[in-house]
């Protein structure tokens, strides 16, 4: 794990943060891609093998009439890149990926700001931070991060570049995951489903 890594610059580049919609992803631990996507209740008749460059250029704006995940591999997790929609960010999601023993992060912004990092382990969500004012947690075990956190300043402070908030949140999750965000997987090809809106209705 290398730390100096820009990580945001990363999700700049392949246009992941979506000025209208922010961004959302979340990473689960020791779950194949069928299962991820069994516990994200997408629809199994919707899956293919496609990459970020792909879908971009099929749908431009990635403006899907359904909520839309891409799941792919990361060492021995599993990367959920939220397309459309922020189910993977849900307590009720990260509760499920984790469930049986597992561990699951989610993090997510939008452009209003909202910064969350959320940390589930056991099907429980432990803790939520904002991480541009990591004071702000919530949840049963709020020093669940600590661990992770030694050296990274996630504060943003006034005359700061909030983006150094995020490459600093995307670290932590590199920390807890042993496989940051990086070009091999923005690169190559990972599984495509829908989610029927409906699904996680009135849920949190």
């Amino acid at each position: 794990m290398t730390d100096d890594l820009i990580l945001y610059d990363l999700l700049d580049e392949y246009d992941l943060d979506n000025e209208d919609f922010g961004f959302r992803a979340a990473w689960c631990e020791g779950l194949t891609t069928e299962e991820v996507a069994r516990r994200l209740r997408a629809d199994p008749d919707t899956a293919y093998t496609t990459t970020i460059d792909e879908l971009t250029g099929e749908e431009g704006d990635s403006d899907f009439d359904e909520d839309a995940v891409l799941i792919g591999p990361a060492g021995t997790w599993t990367m959920i890149l939220q397309l459309n929609g922020l189910d993977c960010t849900r307590y009720s999601a990260l509760e499920a990926l984790s469930a049986g023993g597992g561990r699951a992060v989610g993090i997510g912004w939008s452009a209003n700001g909202d910064e969350r990092l959320i940390y589930a382990e056991d099907g429980r969500v432990l803790v939520s931070m904002d991480f541009t004012f990591p004071q702000d947690r919530r949840g049963p075990d709020r020093q669940a991060l600590d661990p992770y956190m030694e050296g990274l300043v996630l504060a943003y402070e006034d005359g700061a570049d909030p983006e150094d908030s995020i490459d600093a949140a995307l670290t932590l999750i590199g920390r807890i995951t042993g496989h940051p965000i990086d070009r091999d997987w923005l690169e190559a090809g990972h599984t495509f489903y829908e989610i029927p809106r409906d699904e996680w209705a009135f849920q949190s």
